[in-house]
């Protein structure tokens, strides 16, 4: 199977968890002890979305889908953390967002920094193709 052909199934991953991420923190108070669980769904919600963005858009490289990856996460996490009704002042919900901005940086550096072979599978590379999705993410 191509990778082009598998993007949908990276896509749903990622709608999926992010529905579980929206259903489970309305149940959580954000508080001290769980803020950081925000930076590691939102981690966990990144790398499944940067896997589908480069299957799906193969030719924009690793300088398209990080970018896009890290939009996409900043302005979903927003829209959960601050649509969400609820006792939360601002400063807690600022907290909470930047605290899962954490989370979306982290998945984004380590794209970059990862051996190449771990790489290519998670970004659908696998053919070994000379195009310009056969390239590094550096």
């Amino acid at each position: 199977m191509s990778a082009k052909s598998s993007w949908w199934r990276w896509a749903a991953a990622a709608l999926i968890l992010y529905v579980a991420i929206w259903i489970a923190n309305g149940r959580i108070a954000i508080d001290a002890q769980t803020i950081w669980l925000r930076a590691g769904e939102y981690a966990l919600w990144t790398a499944l979305a940067l896997g589908a963005i480069a299957r799906l858009w193969p030719t924009l490289t690793p300088y398209g889908w990080r970018p896009l990856a890290i939009l996409s996460g900043a302005a979903l996490s927003g829209l959960e953390i601050f649509l969400r009704a609820g006792p939360l002042g601002d400063k807690m919900r600022i907290d909470a967002w930047m605290t899962a901005l954490i989370g979306i940086a982290i998945v984004a550096i380590l794209a970059r920094v990862m051996p190449a072979t771990l790489r290519r599978s998670w970004f659908g590379q696998e053919g070994g193709t000379n195009g310009p999705d056969s390239r590094t993410p550096r």
